[in-house]
């Protein structure tokens, strides 16, 4: 049985004795850690981790239907200043429901450059939302891939949920020793095609400065674009992977964003790592419910209805 995990690019043959009354349902892990470093002075660093699961089921050809379940989300402070370093808490973790992603229902649709736009509950708050965006993002190519070669590189605007940048798409496949992990029950088939024992990989440097509207976001941001603040952000880097194996889907972003107040001269780093692999593909029990007050929204992080441009920067 042949099923889309993500529209427009990757596909998956599963062994089934028959076809699943609902269909698949698709897990996904997601990880998202950020650590701010102040300017100097400071000798420690802050971290925020969230783990989640994103639970999505294919509806129609060009829809998934999805939500959250079992967000978790700490902040401790470390006696580091390597965001790359694996550390010990330095004092006591703090958990922070603010957070941790609520478990309502909304869809994603895709087009052939990947995220298209949304459907959520018109009471979510702008926050959360854009946090939704961040994550789901991952799931976006940014480009159409039909029909490349073994090892591509191109340039193309790419469909980001932070603005649309100029972005370089590096794709090569090369031979693997072993999966990544092992799930017999199904092969992943991207739409270049990918054969056993080999791994696709696609890398995504984006040209911040070639954006046509580059949002100055960092994850879980207390502030809302549609409204003033003193908070002054900018991106340096933002660069997309994405690994795919017969059996085997991860997809991530790592950003690296300078904040500061405009009341106060310390400048902090931050340095954001996110993070989604597909973690099983079973039959669904029952058939995606509805999203309740459905309103669109952009995929644009900061925007929200999509139907009218000019609304859409109000």
């Amino acid at each position: 049985m042949n099923v889309v995990v993500i529209p427009f690019f990757l596909a998956a043959h599963l062994t089934v004795d028959e076809p699943w009354e609902h269909g698949p349902e698709y897990t996904f892990q997601v990880q998202v850690n950020c650590t701010a470093i102040p300017e100097e002075g400071i000798y420690g660093s802050v971290r925020l981790n969230l783990v989640s699961k994103l639970i999505c089921q294919p509806k129609g050809n060009h829809l998934l239907s999805c939500h959250f379940e079992d967000s978790k989300a700490n902040s401790f402070v470390v006696d580091s200043l390597d965001p790359s370093e694996s550390v010990v808490p330095a004092g006591l973790v703090n958990r922070q429901p603010a957070y941790e992603i609520n478990e309502d229902q909304f869809e994603i649709k895709f087009n052939k450059r990947g995220l298209d736009s949304l459907m959520v509950n018109e009471n979510i708050q702008p926050r959360e939302l854009d946090m939704i965006r961040m994550i789901v993002g991952q799931l976006s190519v940014g480009a159409a891939l039909d029909g490349v070669g073994n090892d591509i590189i191109f340039d193309a605007m790419e469909n980001f949920t932070q603005g649309e940048c100029y972005t370089t798409f590096k794709i090569d496949k090369k031979l693997v020793g072993r999966p990544l992990y092992t799930k017999p029950s199904y092969a992943l088939k991207p739409v270049f095609g990918l054969k056993d024992g080999k791994l696709a990989q696609i890398r995504k440097i984006r040209n911040l400065h070639m954006c046509s509207h580059k949002v100055p976001y960092f994850f879980g941001n207390a502030e809302s674009f549609r409204e003033e603040s003193d908070i002054m952000s900018d991106i340096s880097l933002s660069d997309g992977h994405i690994i795919i194996t017969s059996t085997e889907f991860i997809s991530g972003t790592s950003n690296v964003i300078t904040t500061s107040k405009i009341t106060e001269t310390v400048i902090t780093t931050l340095y954001e790592n996110v993070r989604v692999r597909l973690e099983t593909i079973q039959a669904a029990k029952s058939e995606p419910p509805a999203v309740k007050e459905a309103e669109p929204a952009s995929v644009f992080i900061g925007r929200w209805i999509i139907n009218d441009s000019s609304e859409e920067d109000n």
